[in-house]
């Protein structure tokens, strides 16, 4: 994760926030909210789970300029 934090959101029912910071691994968290609840999570493989995650969403997604295009032609063909 990077040093800053990143926010991500999901299906309006929720979001995610990592916090990282550089080098000091073992000092990463993730910070989930829910609907009712909220959780921080610490450990590691955990943390490291929703890196990996976050990855790979983060790869299959499309550049901004590129996901607006295809809603555009989404909603043109619907």
């Amino acid at each position: 994760m990077d040093a800053e934090p990143v926010r991500l959101r999901g299906g309006g029912t929720g979001q995610l926030l990592g916090a990282g910071f550089g080098p000091h691994v073992d000092l990463d968290v993730v910070h989930t909210e829910g609907l009712t609840s909220a959780l921080y999570i610490e450990e590691a493989d955990k943390v490291a789970a929703h890196r990996d995650a976050w990855q790979r969403l983060t790869s299959a997604a499309l550049p901004v300029g590129a996901s607006a295009d295809l809603i555009t032609e989404i909603r043109k063909n619907t």
